[in-house]
Order: structure tokens, then sequence, then C-alpha cells
């Protein structure tokens, strides 16, 4: 009971001499987290389109290249084949089984170069967007109290307080400041 009085008396004289709770900031938060949902944010500021579009013509590109090297396989292989003649002989016939094997590996290989090609691409135009909210989602989270913000993920993120979504804030002022599209669509969505 003395130990519970003296302490009682020592925070109390504490808190007399301006050794007591912190002061009351005047943002609401102070060093929390904000969240924002990038996949809302670009959709509503037609971005998702826009990266849609390049990489559909990046697709689009990558696809050509890949028809025109099957259709040089193809030729290549014809014409071993009709330098072959109309009777192969088993000597032929295993360097065209060779060779189509050998094409068709190189075909394989310069496919999954077009996919990863398209992947890198998808990548940086999604880092590109990234980069441009991170100042403009900084500083309204800065406003706000708040010292992070943090990318909303249904896999890493179970759950937070609406309030800390600066979704909202980030698509308004980066409307403001024309870093949307005409085909944004204006209509905030809820979370």
């Amino acid at each position: 009971m003395k130990k519970i009085l003296f302490s009682f008396a020592i925070l109390s004289g504490l808190a007399l001499h301006g050794c007591g709770p912190a002061p009351v900031s005047s943002t609401p938060f102070k060093g929390g987290v904000a969240f924002i949902d990038l996949d809302d944010a670009a959709k509503r500021l037609g971005r998702d389109t826009v990266i849609t579009q390049e990489l559909k013509e990046t697709g689009a590109a990558l696809g050509e290249q890949l028809g025109t090297t099957q259709k040089e396989y193809q030729d290549e292989i014809a014409r071993v084949k009709q330098a072959a003649g109309n009777k192969p002989t088993e000597a032929d016939n295993l360097k065209l089984a060779e060779m189509a094997r050998n094409l068709n590996l190189q075909f394989q290989q310069k496919q999954q170069q077009a996919q990863q090609e398209l992947g890198a691409k998808r990548l940086a135009l999604v880092n590109r967007f990234r980069e441009e909210v991170k100042p403009i989602a900084l500083k309204i989270a800065s406003g706000k109290g708040l010292t992070a913000v943090l990318v909303k993920s249904d896999i890493v993120v179970l759950g937070y307080d609406s309030s800390l979504n600066i979704t909202d804030d980030v698509v308004a002022e980066m409307s403001r400041l024309g870093q949307g599209t005409a085909a944004a669509s204006p209509s905030p969505t809820a979370n």
C-alpha cells in the first residue's frame, strides 16, 4: 500500500512539473501509418487503362517478333526438306528432326523471353505510377500526422481503420495537379 501511494505521489509530482502526458497534437494522428489502395487510385485516375494499353502495344510488338521468328524457322525447315528431295535418306530425316527440335527449343526460349519482357514492362509501368503517387501520398499522410504509407493489400494487411485510408485524398490531389487521364472515373469507391 505504501509503494502504491509513493508511486502515485511521484507520478503526481512529475505531472505537476511538466513531465506528464504529451500535449495533444493539432493533427488527429501522431506517428501512425496511412494506407493507399494503388489499384483503386489507378482506376479512378484512368491510369489502369493507360497501363493496359501500353502493355497491349508491347505485347503486340512482341507477338509480331515471335510471328516473324516462327516464320523464319518454318522457312528454314522447308528449305532443308526441299534440299533432301522427295526421297530423303535416313540421315536427312534425322538431320531434319534434330533441326526441328532445336528450332522448337529456340522458339520456346524466345516465347519465355517475350513473357519476361512483358512482365518487366508491367512492373516498370506500375513502379512509375507508384513513384508518381509516392510524394503526394507522403505529403498527405504527413499532413495528417502519419509517418508511413503502406499499399493496401488483402494478403498483407488484414484490416485497418478506414480513417487511415488516404486514397481519396491522393486521387483528389493528383486530379487537381492534372495527373489523371480523360478516361478517369470521378466517383470514389468506398473501402
